[in-house]
């Protein structure tokens, strides 16, 4: 075996791996032994037959498979070996089939461990929004509360409107061709596709309409109507409304509070709050990227690759709770697949260099987490009701569950020493944050 590297990036080193004939012939005489092991060949007991005979009843492609898998575990760790190297990852390959007797070569691209020099990572100064909220921000958040707890009922008094929910036999055809069979379903109409809402709109109880839409590539409702003209045949079963429940000191005590004043006062509490997380959030984000931007950081590929792999395992875990495909989630997202493949890219970059940087900076300020803290944390989230009794007894002696914590204490302490240790620049935010941005803030939830 010879082997040549190259250092494609500081993180990363790509062997090169020559076998010779001789060597990939000896793979195969021990693989062809291992098989005969379990390889019936007749009139032969299990390890006896002649390789000559083997060949006949061995499946080949198996065999062929199992040979590289040897050589290169084989090889590439002897390769590893020698030239002194630890991966960081688990390296990858690049093999091609290989044939018995002929010289074999494969490439191994190993991950090596990051590099970080830290930049400067205090005396920062960054900007702080603060957000101002206004009766029009509670005033949306209460009537979200109210549309939570409304309720449906059945209208017979008047013909279909906007928001409605029908119970209707729906037939679609497009090109000639059915794409979905006529069917009672409930037809949502705050979440059905607007061309169809404009046309069900004004029908009465039983009665009918057939119409056609014309959908483009971003808004179909689904794939088989993807820049397709729809003829659609709809029959109104019944019509449902949305009753939201009445304003008053009544729904206050029903959410646990005393009066309609207290409920609009602790609603924008909870914005303010919420609002106060974003603005430190984004201050952090600052913080960071000046921290980014002041330092060098090299890392290998694999890093990435696991991050991609976690959002994509995420998004689909969420789409397959929605029942959506992933190719209609990108037509409604205004993505392609490459585009898309190229943001999910470009935030696990950003993701592995922050977490580089902030462990970088826990190390260097030896921020260390004890099992007394790890168990008094424990003790905080079961008095705040946010553990149960029995949940607490079992996670406090689970390792994975303790690393968790202790991580997520140390995530503190890196937040505290940011703040404390940079100056924060507050100013007032011309604009207000979306309802989105403040959830995905308490969601976070950044002291």
């Amino acid at each position: 075996m010879e082997f040549t590297t190259e250092q494609s990036n500081p993180c990363t080193l790509e062997f090169s791996i020559d076998v010779t004939a001789e060597r990939v012939a000896r793979a195969f005489e021990s693989v062809y032994r291992e098989f005969s092991r379990y390889v019936s060949v007749p009139g032969f007991r299990p390890g006896k037959a002649p390789r000559a005979l083997m060949e006949k009843y061995v499946n080949k492609a198996r065999l062929q498979e199992r040979v590289k898998e040897k050589l290169v575990s084989e090889l590439g760790e002897e390769a590893l070996t020698e030239a002194g190297v630890e991966p960081y990852r688990a390296p990858s390959v690049e093999a091609a089939e290989v044939e018995d007797k002929q010289p074999y070569s494969f490439k191994i691209t190993v991950p090596l461990e990051p590099i970080v020099n830290l930049g400067a990572y205090t005396g920062i100064t960054v900007d702080r929004p603060i957000f101002a909220v206004n009766d029009e921000m509670v005033d949306a958040r209460i009537d979200r509360i109210r549309n939570e707890r409304a309720r449906i009922e059945r209208v017979t008094d008047r013909a279909v409107e906007a928001d409605d929910v029908l119970i209707a036999e729906v037939a679609i055809e497009a090109d000639g061709e059915v794409v979905s069979p006529k069917r009672r379903q409930l037809l949502n109409l705050t979440s059905a596709a607007p061309q169809v809402v404009e046309n069900v709109l004004g029908l009465n109880i039983d009665e009918e309409k057939t119409f056609d839409v014309a959908f483009g590539e971003d808004d179909a409702p689904q794939e088989e109507l993807i820049n397709k003209t729809a003829t659609y045949t709809v029959k109104v079963a019944s019509i449902s409304a949305k009753k939201l429940p009445e304003l008053n000191d009544e729904f206050a005590k029903l959410l646990g509070l005393e009066s309609l004043e207290e409920f609009r006062s602790d609603m924008k509490a909870q914005i303010e709050a919420e609002a106060t997380r974003y603005g430190n959030q984004l201050a952090e984000q600052g913080i960071i990227q000046s921290i980014l931007e002041n330092s060098e950081i090299h890392y290998p590929y694999a890093l990435v690759r696991e991050e991609m792999e976690d959002a994509y395992r995420q998004l689909a875990a969420e789409l397959k709770r929605m029942n959506v495909s992933y190719e209609i989630w990108l037509q409604a997202n205004g993505y392609t697949l490459d585009s898309h493949r190229e943001e999910v890219e470009t935030v696990a970059n950003l993701r592995v260099r922050t977490v580089l940087a902030l462990h970088n900076i826990a190390k260097n300020e030896s921020f260390t987490v004890t099992d007394e803290s790890v168990d008094a944390e424990f003790t905080n989230l079961l008095n705040q009701g946010r553990l149960t009794e029995e949940q607490h007894d079992e996670w406090i002696e689970d390792n994975h569950r303790r690393f968790q914590i202790a991580n997520a204490l140390v995530q503190q302490d890196l937040h505290r020493f940011l703040f404390e240790n940079n100056t924060l620049n507050d100013i007032v935010a011309s604009e207000t944050p979306t309802p989105e941005e403040l959830e995905e803030a308490a969601a976070d939830d950044v002291e």
